[in-house]
């Protein structure tokens, strides 16, 4: 899932990994609060509704690093990317058991909810795609000056990826953040995931490594001195 408010800029240096889940809970807070998936989760007005976002962010955040995934966030704290690789070691019965148990502990009232979007990416989710990074979160948070921020963590999981030969594969959970992936070179792939009971949809997409491979952008990118981003 994509925050609507992510945006561009120059590349960043001191992108680093972070197992800091209180902090990227936070910023995936601040970014998804009012997004239409988010809103269907977890609806305005429920009280503590703060509390369950945060848990649900935490939860999933922390079972994906736990499980061979990888958070990255940005040197002023204000954006986060994080995504899970496609060869991992196969999840047990076990490992699905205690996080569904987490979600639930985590959210409540809403814990049906939350469990039902984790079911619908999971039952969506494209076969026989080449190996690539599943780019589950990325978000910048509302408000912040540092225009550079996304780009910088787009630049550090670049890195990871092309010499990897990896593609990339995410869902775009509204018109803008779908829009921004497409941007980025993304193709929808596979029919809409709707969730039920609302007009809302997410759209599979897929950047292929080829396609990674020979993109322009791509040299240049990685080419680029790393200083820092300033805001405009």
């Amino acid at each position: 899932m994509t925050g609507d408010q992510v945006t561009g800029g120059g590349p960043a240096r001191g992108v680093e990994s972070s197992e800091d889940f209180d902090e990227i809970a936070d910023i995936l807070t601040d970014a998804f609060r009012d997004t239409p998936v988010t809103s269907w989760m977890v609806p305005h007005g429920l009280p503590q509704r703060e509390r369950y976002i945060t848990g649900f962010m935490h939860a999933w955040v922390r079972f994906m690093v736990h499980h061979e995934g990888t958070a990255l966030i940005s040197p002023d704290r204000d954006a986060v990317v994080v995504w899970e690789p496609s060869e991992r070691a196969p999840l047990t019965a076990e490992d699905h058991e205690a996080f569904r148990a987490d979600i639930v502990a985590a959210t409540g009232p809403v814990a049906e909810r939350c469990l039902t979007l984790m079911d619908l990416v999971d039952a969506h989710y494209p076969p026989g795609l080449p190996p690539h990074i599943h780019g589950a979160l990325a978000a910048v948070r509302p408000g912040t000056a540092n225009r550079g921020a996304f780009l910088g963590l787009a630049v550090a999981t670049l890195e990871h990826i092309h010499p990897r030969g990896l593609g990339v594969y995410c869902e775009g959970t509204s018109e803008t953040s779908t829009a921004l992936w497409e941007r980025l070179g993304a193709k929808p792939i596979g029919p809409k995931i709707r969730v039920p009971q609302s007009d809302i949809a997410l759209t599979p997409l897929f950047i292929h490594p080829d396609d990674i491979a020979r993109h322009p952008a791509v040299s240049m990118l990685l080419s680029a001195p790393t200083t820092p981003a300033t805001g405009t």
